[in-house]
């Protein structure tokens, strides 16, 4: 049987109770679990004990626990409970309380409703308190002494320091100034402004020792000056006299307003001589007309970029066309059309269109041609006056659209003629256009027209539709005479005849909704004999964009001439 384990080389193990044994090997018999440990496991343990042997060993008290459990702990060790920070030392064979070990919790400011322990610290009037009571607890206000011990007392007021600046007085000459302290504080007989004295010295001139270092400027005046000076309102240079009570910098912004006429005013960057009392003033506002000698200063701020007076009611706008785009103008008078009359001499290739104002197409921009222009058609478009005016291709027999053209990004304005109503080729940086009319090219020359408004009229007789078989059936027929890709209104004489007495007949928009022609629907005219001559009328028909018009009659063969006089153009006002 191993009665101990010296070490982990050794074992103890008694003498044999048998008979007697000589050479006979010791056999090892595992009996018990508890008694057979390896050699590594009683080191540790024997560590351990060494361990809890120690002096000045802590053993930690659980939370529940008044005090260290008493069959625990040798001499010298120490128990400590964190929850608390309570503290105790083992002496002479039992645990002695030390007291409470714990930092400081800074809290701030005083809370009554706040619950405080040992170790809290807070502020009341400036002085502050550490929690000294063992048990947490609230609404116990410092400096009851059963919870707070003081931490740091609230210091005594000091004393009084000596007055760093004197009265202020007037400055003068001549005078012994003192950086003190009291240090000497003036106030400029002129401008007004504070100055304190950081040199001392015996005054001379004020701008020389200003210069010298001598003063520091502590207090701006915010006296405004005023001057009798004669002047009439208007821009430029304006020099003020006599100008007293003030205090400005150069480069300063002034209002110069007439006492007695507060409305009447001008302003501008200032120059100002303190010395010789004189205000320079570079006026470039003005508001009101007259010459004043009664003016008070103020100063106010610079105009931003585009800045305009309420007086003025935008005549200070300095690009007007701009102002009236910006302000939305052509979407409010959308399709708004003034002047840019065409004339076309009828033996020239020459087209001359009038001064003139209109809306551009899509209404977001106005389109000025500020004088008349004449273009060609003999050649592509080129810019300016007597340049060429068509957009693409070469010009053929027919009608072009009369487009006014314009470059939003110079304003240049000019001509353009196009077959298209809608989508001319427009030249480079022209990204605005207004159609304002169509001409006829006859082939090297214009035909001429006359224009009244939005009419244009033929100088002679065009015959579009010639027919003696107008039947009682809607029938479709184009007029030649009047420009394609657009609605007009054409300007028609219509002749009809027919045997049968009381034929009706009519000529309309081929948009209307179609009845046969009689006394109770209408007609354009009727049949009212047997001769050859016939009936006519002046009669006005909207065409659409393939310049058709339609017509029908209460009798089948009825002779029918169309005569377009000319057409009115809504220049895309419909």
């Amino acid at each position: 049987m191993i009665t101990d384990v010296t070490d982990p080389t050794h074992l103890v193990i008694p003498p044999w109770g048998g008979g007697a044994q000589a050479g006979v090997a010791y056999v090892v018999w595992r009996v018990s679990q508890q008694r057979i440990a390896g050699a590594q496991a009683m080191a540790d343990v024997s560590t351990l004990v060494a361990a809890l042997n120690t002096t000045g060993f802590f053993w930690f008290v659980d939370v529940s626990l008044a005090a260290p459990d008493p069959s625990l702990g040798s001499d010298g060790q120490y128990a400590l409970q964190p929850s608390t920070g309570k503290m105790w030392v083992h002496a002479a064979g039992v645990w002695t309380y030390l007291g409470i070990y714990k930092g400081f919790s800074f809290r701030g400011a005083y809370d009554n409703a706040a619950v405080y322990s040992v170790g809290d610290v807070q502020t009341t009037a400036g002085t502050s308190y550490v929690w000294i009571n063992p048990a947490p607890g609230s609404g116990h206000p410092a400096p009851d002494a059963t919870y707070w011990q003081v931490l740091a007392a609230k210091g005594d007021k000091g004393d009084t320091g000596p007055v760093p600046w004197s009265n202020t007085t007037t400055w003068a000459t001549a005078t012994n100034y003192v950086v003190g302290p009291p240090a000497s504080v003036v106030v400029h007989p002129l401008n007004k402004n504070i100055y304190l004295c950081i040199v001392p010295h015996l005054s001379g001139a004020f701008a020389t020792d200003l210069a010298a270092g001598k003063w520091l400027l502590i207090g701006q005046s915010a006296t405004e000056a005023t001057s009798g000076t004669a002047l009439a309102i208007g821009v430029g240079s304006k020099v003020f006299s006599a100008v007293t009570g003030f205090s400005y910098q150069n480069g300063v912004r002034l209002r110069a307003s007439s006492n007695g006429s507060p409305t009447n005013w001008m302003e501008g960057v200032c120059l100002y001589d303190p010395a010789a009392q004189i205000i320079t003033m570079t006026v470039d506002r003005t508001a009101g007309a007259g010459t004043f000698a009664d003016w008070n200063f103020n100063r106010v701020g610079q105009p931003g970029a585009g800045d305009l007076s309420s007086v003025n009611n935008l005549s200070d706008v300095s690009n007007k066309p701009a102002a009236i785009k910006n302000l939305g103008v052509p979407g409010v008078i959308r399709g708004y059309w003034y002047g840019l009359g065409m004339s076309t001499p009828g033996s020239s290739p020459l087209l001359t269109v009038a001064a003139g104002v209109a809306t551009d197409s899509t209404a977001s921009d106005m389109i000025v041609l500020a004088a008349p222009i004449a273009k060609t058609i003999g050649a592509n478009w080129s810019a300016g006056n007597n340049g060429g005016i068509l957009d693409t291709g070469a010009a053929a027999a027919g009608f072009y659209h009369i487009h006014l053209i314009k470059n939003p990004t110079t304003s240049a304005v000019d001509v353009l003629a196009s077959l298209s109503a809608t989508a001319p080729t427009l030249p480079s940086g022209y990204t605005l256009f207004r159609r304002i009319g169509s001409q006829w090219y006859g082939g090297g020359v214009w035909t001429p027209t006359l224009q009244r408004g939005q009419e244009f009229w033929w100088t002679g007789v065009s015959v579009d539709v010639n027919i003696a078989n107008l039947s009682t059936a809607l029938q479709t027929f184009t007029l030649a005479s009047v420009p394609p890709g657009v609605q007009v209104q054409a300007i028609l004489t219509v002749v009809g005849w027919n045997t049968a007495y009381n034929t009706v007949w009519w000529v309309h928009d081929v948009a209307m909704f179609d009845n046969a022609p009689s006394y109770n629907t209408g007609g354009t005219s009727v049949e009212a004999s047997s001769t050859t001559s016939g009936n006519m009328a002046e009669i006005r028909v909207w065409t659409n964009l393939a310049q058709q018009v339609c017509a029908r009659s209460t009798t089948a063969n009825t002779a029918l001439k169309i005569f377009t006089r000319g057409w009115f153009d809504p220049f895309g006002k419909v």
